[in-house]
Formats: C-alpha cells, structure tokens, sequence
C-alpha cells in the first residue's frame, strides 16, 4: 500500500492506495486503516499481480520543470520491464489510474533487473537546500568500488563486513575486490542504473550536479536477477530533513564503517541527519529494507493540482 491524498476545494482527506498485489497485510487497508477522516482506492489486476505491482515500485519526484514544462506536484515513477521485450510490468490498471491522474505524467523506468523489482532500491529523493531543492540519489555499483579501492590503497585491505553480525561470512575489502564474478554482475547492475540515470535525467530536467551516487553492491540471485550484497542504503525512509537509513555493515576504518562515513559526507552538508538503522535480519534477508518496510502519512502541497494545466 502507499500512502497519498485526495483534495477537493472543500477538503482534503488522506488516502490508502491499496496495490493489486494482496499479501499478508491484504485487508489491513480496508479493515483498519478505511475511516470518516481516511480514504480508501484499490485497483485489481485481471492478468494476475507480480512483484512489480508492489508499492515500492510507485515513488514519486519532487516537483521539477523539464524543458519549460512545469510538475508542481513531481512526476510519479514506475518500474518496469523496458528496455527488455517481455517480462514483468506493472498491471494495467495500476499503470492506467496512475496515467488518468494527469498531473504527475509517469516516467516508467528499468526495475525488471532487479530481483524484487522496485524502483526503491536504487533511487530515492532527500531535500537540499539549494539547486532544485533535492538531490536524486542512486545507488552506485562504481562508487562503490571506487570507494573500497581507496580504501585497500590506504591499507585497510583486510577489514571485513558485517561485523558483529551472527553466521554472516565476513568477506574483506581484499576479497571483494578480487571476487571477478561479483565485479562483472555488478558492471551490469551499473549499466542498468546508468541506463535509468538518463531517463531521470531527461524526464526530470536533472542535470549531474543534482544527483548523489551512493555506494553499493548487488549480488546475483542465481536467475541473473540483483538482490542487494549489503543494506541497500538508498532503501531509506525520508522524514523531512531526517534520514533512516539501512546501516550497511560496512568494512571499519578508524572505528568507523567507511560506507556510513562516505553516506554521511555526502548527505550532512546538505543540512540532513542521517540515522543508520539495523534492519539485516528484519528486512534485508528478506529482500527488503527501511523504505519497504514503513510508510508514512503525505504533507499535501500548498499548490493545487486544479491549477495545474496537464
């Protein structure tokens, strides 16, 4: 389920999207959730529900201009089996509701490599307050080797991962860089990213300077599909200028794990706080993280979407 709103002159009321795809928390919407002050939309897919009809899989940008074309309400993002012929995509009538919306046109990107599926795993959006007020931040294969790779030069080589964790293997720096097979899967997972990275870039009037590349790792499934290696930190839970964010388990250097420390570097200048949160055996061991995991109710924007002109 997502959390959204619906307002009219007179009101304004939140929502529950209720996804076609019903699982454990199938009725909780309807039963617990549905109420005078909380509205209740669910659509139902006739050709069956796949992993892509999940709601990590609906995000939405802040608002952007692309060539003069004004999105006061941001742009709603979808993931999807493109550029691949067949394969899973999201269900018509989730794809058609979210298209009949009109003012939020959405941007379907390449999600179909992905074990999961959902486009939460190598994208999210945090505020900053400069540019276009946000930063899009993706998860990045390259930065992350790049960042173990200066690590091993300054002679942390033989640090390992996922300290503290119980009947975790606790591969090193060194072993990471050497392991040939987990550099070629993740050259792809690269490639797929990149390959998103300009579709964002084209559909959300973004340029270089307004994305963050946040180090990471994915592993083969076995079917050639990407599952993440450590906590997908991208993966986090966005509260205003409050980040919770998967901790990573990152190799220590100087009695700090360096992923959190690059996150870290990168996101504190922004004015954000950033809070690393252990989600390994709750979430991520099943193939999630923080961001699937929660859900939290919409600020409606002071701009109205009756002004917008589709």
């Amino acid at each position: 389920m997502e959390f959204g709103y619906i307002q009219a002159p007179h009101k304004t009321l939140p929502v529950v999207f209720d996804s076609p795809r019903d699982r454990g928390l199938k009725d909780f919407p309807v039963r617990s959730i549905l109420g005078p002050d909380f509205g209740y939309v669910a659509r139902q897919a006739a050709e069956g529900a796949s992993s892509l009809d999940s709601f990590g899989n609906l995000e939405v940008s802040p608002p952007v201009t692309v060539q003069g074309k004004e999105y006061p309400l941001g742009r709603i993002l979808i993931g999807s089996s493109f550029p691949r012929v067949g394969g899973r995509r999201m269900a018509k009538a989730v794809r058609d509701f979210l298209v009949a919306q009109k003012v939020q046109a959405p941007v379907e990107l390449f999600s179909d490599w992905l074990s999961v599926g959902h486009v939460d795993e190598f994208l999210s959006f945090v505020p900053a307050p400069d540019r276009k007020g946000f930063r899009l931040l993706l998860a990045s294969p390259s930065a992350c080797y790049q960042l173990l790779k200066e690590k091993q030069e300054e002679g942390f080589g033989e640090a390992a991962m996922f300290q503290g964790l119980d009947r975790v293997p606790k591969p090193t720096i060194n072993e990471i860089l050497a392991n040939e097979e987990l550099r070629k899967f993740n050259d792809y997972a690269q490639s797929c990213i990149s390959w998103n990275r300009d579709i964002l870039k084209r559909s959300l009037g973004l340029a270089e300077p307004d994305i963050l590349d946040i180090p990471q790792l994915f592993q083969s499934n076995g079917a050639s599909e990407a599952e993440a290696f450590f906590p997908d930190m991208v993966n986090m839970l966005v509260l205003g200028r409050h980040l919770g964010i998967p901790k990573p388990f990152g190799p220590m250097v100087g009695g700090r794990c360096c992923l959190e420390q690059r996150v870290w570097e990168l996101l504190e200048p922004l004015g954000l706080s950033c809070t690393f949160i252990d989600d390994f055996f709750s979430y991520h061991v099943l193939l999630g993280e923080v961001h699937c995991g929660t859900n939290v109710r919409r600020k409606p924007f002071a701009f109205k979407w009756w002004h917008v002109v589709p």
